[in-house]
């Protein structure tokens, strides 16, 4: 999910409506994915982040074409083979993961693409929100901006880290670079907060 450029009034504020969204992604998250069969993840976590990277690759052009959000999962099979569900389309800025509880299957991933590049919003990060869903599906998560960067969602430490950088994978072609924002390898919740509360970082 795309976080808005809009300032807010003030942190308080900010921290007080997260803890309103957290409430309301746990029970979402809730609902939506189920674990399967008492199965265990045993494929590598890099080999799961090899499959998301070719996966939301696929999907960057349609996302940025349609303009919106592609969101799915990541699961493991008990032949220990990855697949991933059938892309859902959100819309330009939020994208809700389809209900899976299939049998034979453990979810392990989330994925969604941030649409196309847009200076209404900051989306070359992941947002708090979707740090928070994956916390509370308890599952990492992967995010493509339209710059092309690939982002890990570590949901055990609520941390972000950048896989690769500005064009590793397809970039929107309305995206344009800016120089004067200097975007960190990784990020704490509170630094996403701090980074969404400041409305003009320079383009």
């Amino acid at each position: 999910m795309k976080p808005s450029t809009t300032p807010f009034n003030a942190t308080k504020i900010a921290f007080l409506l997260i803890g309103i969204a957290w409430v309301v992604i746990v029970a979402r998250a809730y609902m939506n994915v189920k674990g399967t069969d008492g199965l265990v993840a045993v494929v590598p976590q890099a080999e799961v982040q090899s499959f998301a990277q070719q996966e939301l690759g696929a999907l960057q052009s349609r996302s940025f074409a349609e303009d919106l959000e592609l969101c799915g999962i990541i699961f493991e099979t008990s032949n220990r083979e990855l697949g991933v569900s059938r892309p859902n389309a959100g819309d330009e800025a939020s994208c809700d993961i389809a209900y899976f509880d299939e049998p034979g299957m453990v979810p392990i991933a989330s994925f969604h693409t941030h649409g196309s590049h847009s200076s209404d919003y900051d989306g070359e990060v992941p947002s708090l929100v979707d740090i928070q869903s994956d916390i509370a599906t308890g599952m990492d998560g992967y995010v493509a901006t339209p710059g092309g960067r690939l982002w890990h969602v570590d949901h055990e430490t609520a941390t972000a880290h950048m896989v690769c950088g500005e064009g590793c994978l397809a970039q929107d072609p309305n995206y344009r670079t800016c120089p004067r924002d200097d975007i960190p390898q990784s990020y704490t919740m509170n630094e996403l907060a701090e980074r969404f509360s400041v409305a003009d970082r320079g383009c």
